[in-house]
């Protein structure tokens, strides 16, 4: 269909007008610029471990310390992993190995023969991640990005806490855990999220470095939408390797019916932050 010169005129004014050019605009460009390295997949799954794999570029692969801006050594990443596909440099690579420090930050580099050391760059991470670091060996690990999108990681002391070992319930629906870590003289206590009240006090029974206690639904407060965090003394009950974003979602913990078996009135839920909660849910909530 043919516009009149008029037409057309007003057309383009409503354009601009909505800010919207003839032409789209360039999409921000999918890599970084210039020839650095491009990550496809850092993790630390197993808290120990960094699993790397960045697109085919000649030099080896190693971390680079961070210390308040200011780069300083770079060490090569020794790796267990065969390399068998030619278009990744990928790495396994046992962080122990790592001069040991309270906190640290290290930049994951590219390091040629001849001295040249390139930043790793690194798409935007996801919001989301399907897996988190768990802690291991005292330490907590984090995969991270830079302003400039340089792949980093970041390690810094565990949260502390006990770990639950075991948690069973029977037909009367009482439920015993069994806690490692707990201090000698530490007693169970379920602690309100929302205040951080002392709720409820139980006795641990110790034996063997494992601290038993039980709870019957009715010990719970009887309170809709309550929350609680259970703690042995005044450490939180953490999961031995927290290694899942949503990990309600995939393990089976007891939870407690209703009198008239039309609801659940109690559950034991694992929260991303990995601590063991005890909650009365809200009508259609978890």
């Amino acid at each position: 269909m043919k516009l009149s010169p008029r037409v057309g005129q007003r057309l383009e004014q409503a354009r601009e007008r909505l800010g919207r050019a003839e032409e789209p605009e360039a999409p921000p460009p999918p890599d970084a610029q210039g020839s650095r390295p491009r990550a496809v997949f850092a993790g630390v799954l197993d808290g120990r471990h960094l699993w790397l794999a960045v697109e085919a570029t000649p030099g080896t692969l190693s971390l680079r310390e961070l210390d308040d801006g200011q780069t300083g050594q770079v060490i090569a990443l020794a790796s267990d992993l065969v390399e068998d596909d030619p278009h990744f440099r990928s790495v396994r690579a046992d962080l122990a190995d790592l001069p040991d420090a309270t906190e640290s930050r290290y930049e994951v580099v590219m390091a040629s023969p001849g001295g040249r050391v390139e930043r790793v760059w690194t798409p935007a991470l996801p919001q989301q991640e399907p897996l988190t670091t768990p802690p291991a060996g005292g330490v907590q690990w984090q995969v991270g990005r830079s302003p400039g999108g340089t792949l980093e990681l970041a390690r810094k002391p565990a949260e502390p806490g006990a770990v639950l070992v075991g948690i069973e319930a029977d037909l009367d629906d009482v439920v015993t855990l069994h806690i490692a870590g707990a201090d000698a003289d530490a007693e169970l206590r379920l602690v309100d999220d929302q205040d951080g009240a002392v709720l409820l006090t139980r006795p641990l029974t110790h034996a063997d470095g494992v601290a038993t206690a039980t709870l019957r639904p009715d010990d719970v407060p009887d309170r809709v939408g309550l929350s609680t965090s259970v703690h042995a003394g005044d450490l939180p009950v953490r999961r031995r390797a927290n290694e899942l974003a949503r990990p309600d979602t995939a393990v089976l913990l007891p939870q407690h019916q209703s009198d008239d078996g039309q609801s659940v009135a109690l559950v034991y839920r694992w929260l991303p932050d990995g601590v063991l909660r005890v909650r009365r849910p809200k009508a259609g909530t978890p």
